[in-house]
Formats: structure tokens, sequence, C-alpha cells
């Protein structure tokens, strides 16, 4: 194992620290316990309007398409650093495999996603202008392309990960995967589970994260559901979940997309405030009409969306929910899963799940089912209803303790890092 090399870890701050900071600190402790001496280097991820490559005019149409040009807005910053110094460059999220050196290992989960696999989602979600998303994701890949000639290795973070870099680039890095490990902490003992308890999604609340569907699948199910996670879109599901109990949308006829246009269509009744406590009105009304309509002694549907919670919260939940929920379109990889199999919690992920559908089906921790709420529901209800399939489920998550574990994931960094710095330029 080569030791003594020293590092640049570089990654664009968007200033979330989420799953994916919490792997790579781990990752970069590894790296520092064999040895290496790292150093780390960081550029802006949400950038102003200003000029790129000396041209004023990319600040002047900034707003024609805010993403492409913080897209650029990174490269151009990337390309400017200077690592002759270092022996090695350790990339992480795009574009810092861009980075300008010629020994480079890639930790991949995926490209700037709304120009590859997203981007006709993006267009029909009405995030932009199709002819010029189109265009811009063009100009993506040719420029990614045309910079990438310095990676000696890929550390893909899944086997979907794996054949995204496959299916899109030419490259002729070597490939390998990191198994990661689950970044909760291991419960000294497995809290006993119950059918009645609380269905759980932990997740931010982001385009792609489709934490609606789990939304819409709490209304058809009965006793609570629990969504824990901040995000850019948590207005907008808080504000469908009000629709949904007060009738006015059918969650059953959700569509697998990100339901934008049911935001669109109800921020323009009024403000966000007046319509949040309108809808909080309705809600109220429905429920009680409901309660009224049936045994008032049955649970009611009940879905509570609690934002961002602390570490202790999350892992209280984790241990008296019944089935956790991780409902994501095409995930990297899945980190909430193994978190919930930790717990020995099944979980219900989606057929287009991608690094979510490896490890469910790796473990046989979990269902895999269409993406849709009425599928969710349906699962969710199996599992409750079969005490047989619910224990072999959790033997199936609990697995994941000794195959997903620091010590394999360490070795696999190390053995990438020798195999980046021997690769012939």
């Amino acid at each position: 194992m080569t030791s003594g090399v020293r590092i640049a870890v570089i990654k664009p701050d968007f200033g979330v620290a989420g799953g994916f900071e919490a792997l790579l600190s781990g990752l970069v402790a590894c790296l520092a316990d064999a040895g290496h001496r790292i150093d780390h280097l960081s550029i802006p991820g949400h950038q102003m309007p200003r000029p790129i490559w000396g041209q004023p005019d990319a600040a002047s149409r900034w707003y024609d398409h805010p993403d492409y040009f913080n897209y650029l807005g990174m490269v151009h910053d990337l390309r400017r650093l200077e690592l002759d110094e270092f022996d090695l460059v350790l990339s992480t999220q795009p574009p810092s495999y861009l980075a300008p050196h010629d020994r480079i290992l890639g930790l991949f989960y995926h490209q700037a996603r709304t120009f590859y696999e997203l981007s006709e989602s993006y267009i029909a979600d009405g995030f932009g202008d199709a002819d010029r998303h189109r265009q811009a994701s063009e100009n993506v890949r040719r420029v990614d392309q045309a910079h990438l000639g310095g990676v000696t290795h890929w550390l893909a973070g899944s086997q979907v990960c794996a054949e995204r870099l496959r299916t899109s680039w030419t490259t002729n890095a070597p490939i390998s995967v990191l198994d990661a490990p689950p970044l909760t902490e291991f419960p000294d003992e497995v809290p006993a589970w119950s059918p009645g308890g609380p269905v759980l999604c932990v997740s931010r609340h982001e385009w792609p994260k489709r934490t609606e569907l789990a939304v819409a699948a709490g209304h058809l199910m009965e006793g609570p559901t629990q969504l824990i996670g901040g995000g850019g879109r948590l207005e907008h599901v808080r504000r469908l979940n009000d629709e949904i109990a007060a009738g006015n949308v059918d969650g059953r006829t959700l569509s697998t997309e990100w339901l934008g246009a049911i935001a669109e269509q109800h921020t323009s009744l009024s403000s966000l405030s007046d319509l949040g406590r309108q809808a909080r009105q309705r809600a109220a009304t429905a429920i009680a009409s409901r309660r009224a309509r049936h045994n008032v002694n049955s649970p009611a549907h009940s879905v509570s969306i609690d934002g961002r919670l602390d570490d202790a919260a999350r892992n209280g939940a984790y241990a008296s929910a019944s089935v956790v929920l991780a409902p994501a379109l095409n995930e990297d990889y899945g980190l909430t899963a193994l978190e919930a199999m930790v717990w020995g919690r099944p979980v219900v992920v989606c057929r287009d799940g991608g690094g979510l559908v490896e490890i469910v089906e790796a473990t046989g921790g979990g269902l895999v089912v269409e993406p849709s709420p009425v599928a969710i529901a349906e699962a969710v209800e199996r599992i409750r209803n079969d005490a047989q399939l619910a224990m072999d489920l959790r033997a199936g998550a609990l697995s994941v303790r000794e195959t997903h574990t620091w010590e394999r994931a360490n070795q696999q960094l190390l053995d990438a890092i020798d195999s980046s710095l021997a690769r012939p330029q």
C-alpha cells in the first residue's frame, strides 16, 4: 500500500452537510490514518451572476438558465486551481473531476444530473425552456468529456453509478465500486418490531427525492406516517400534504414525476402564508368529517412532515418505525436504506430507484415496487400483515452490519488510490 502521498480533496461548497459530506469525512480520515497528507480545496457551489472566462455576457445572461451558468462558473473556478504540488487529486461532486491535474481518483456518484439522465424530467416539470435546456445539456456534456483526461481511476458509489460512467462518457480509466457503510450509529440492541409502528421516510425534500410519493401513500394507509428532512421543496411537500388531506388532490392519481405543477397551481391562488393557513383549516375539516363518517375509534390517516431533526430524534424515529420508505428516483447509492436496515427496519423502494434497488436486492431487506402511492401503500400493508415476511425482511436488513463496513469501504478506497497512482498516463 502506497503511503505518504500528498492528496488534494476538491469539493464544491453547496452549504449543505448531508450524507455525502459524512461519508467523505470518514474516507478522508482513512487516508490520513494510512499516512497520506490531505489538503482540502473548495470552490463555490452557488455562484452569483458574474463573468466567466472574462466574458461579461455570461453575467448578463445568467438568469436565462441559472443552473447552466452556475455549472460553467464552477468549471471556470476549478480549471484555475494550481495543483502541481499534489501527487494526487481526489475529486468528489461534479464538476471536481475536471480538475487540471494528470492523476485524479474520481469518487463518482453522478454527473450534474439535470444535464444527463434527468434532463428530460427537468424539462417536463417546467424548470426551463426545452430547447434552451437541451442545448445547455449538450454543452455541459461536451465540456465534461473534453476535460476528463486526468482521471486515472473511477471509484463509483454503486453499480448504477458505474453504468452511468460507461454510458455517458468515453473513459479509459478503470472503474471499481465503493460499498459505503451506514452512517448512523448502530443501536446496542435492535429494537423490537411492531406492525403498528409509524411508516417513516427520511430524506431531503429535493428534486428528485420524490418525497411526494411518501406523502400521498401515507394518506392511503391507516396510522401515522412521518417524514423527516429539510430541503428546498419542504414547503411544497407540506402544501401538497394539506391539499390531499383537505380532499383537493387525489393522492392515488399522482404521477411519478415531481408534481411541481400542483405547487404552481396552488401557489398562484394566494400568498404562501395564506395558502398554508387555509389548507390547514380545510384539512382539519376534512379529517373531522372522515372521522364522523367512520368509527370514531379507528385510527385516522396522519402524515406529519417534521423537517430536519437531530441524530438522536432521527434514530428514535427509526427505532419506532414499522417500515421505512425510500421513494427516490435512480438514487446514486441509498444511504437512507442502509440506515433503516441497521435498525432492523424493512424498507420499500421504487423499481426505478437505482442504487436503492441494488441494496434491497443484495440484502433481501425490503420490497421493490412500482413508483406510485398505491403500490407503496400496498407494500407497507403487506409487510405489516405478514409476520413471517416482516421477520425475513428484518433478517435481510440486519445483514448490512456485516457486509457494509468501514473496513471494507476503506480498503476499496486505498486499493483505488494505489490503482490511480500506478496507472500510466
